[in-house]
């Protein structure tokens, strides 16, 4: 997927003016990409509208106006976009309790080898979590991660009469989600214009 150019962001204050008709859209597209795994975990898949509206939203908020400042905001963000044989997304575990999120991020150790995506016929792909963000004690309640796909799972994938199914098989967290329409629809359409 191209990274997300300079020339493609607002001025903080023309995305401050057409902010709430953004926030719109952009809720619109979170929401089409994103997928609830059990109680506490969900995944939002990355693309440039995601990367896009990241960015403007850090600037805003840090009041960042500097290019050297914006171009180091777009390296980072564009680093979460996928490439033509990988998903990319951030998982959130999400603890309303203070004790309780601190115990079972705790006890989610080891996630980063328990989050796979089975596709019939093509096995499962196994997600890549970006090591810096767990250690021996606990996760971190956000986590970016990708997904490589081999060639069979890629076409398995496109082919919506493959069933794809996410699977978290920890210890002490486990959920079976098969991929919803509309968000394979728009995974589909990442991978065909990348």
């Amino acid at each position: 997927m191209k990274p997300v150019q300079r020339t493609q962001l607002l001025s903080n204050a023309d995305f401050v003016a057409q902010r709430p008709r953004l926030e719109r859209d952009h809720g619109l597209v979170k929401e089409q990409r994103r997928l609830k795994l059990g109680d506490a975990m969900v995944l939002l898949f990355e693309n440039q509208a995601t990367v896009t509206w990241q960015v403007q939203e850090m600037c805003r908020v840090e009041n960042i106006t500097a290019d050297a400042a914006i171009q180091h905001e777009l390296d980072t963000y564009n680093a979460l976009l996928p490439d033509h044989s990988e998903l990319s997304a951030t998982l959130l575990i999400g603890y309303a309790d203070p004790e309780e999120r601190n115990r079972r991020l705790r006890e989610l150790r080891g996630l980063h080898q328990h989050l796979h995506l089975h596709i019939e016929g093509a096995g499962s792909a196994s997600a890549r979590f970006d090591a810096e963000q767990f250690n021996e004690e606990r996760v971190s309640s956000v986590q970016f991660l990708r997904i490589p796909l081999s060639p069979a799972q890629r076409a398995g994938l496109l082919d919506f009469g493959k069933k794809a199914t996410f699977v978290v098989d920890h210890p002490a967290y486990t959920a079976q989600v098969p991929l919803p329409a509309t968000l394979r629809g728009a995974l589909v359409e990442d991978l065909e214009t990348l």
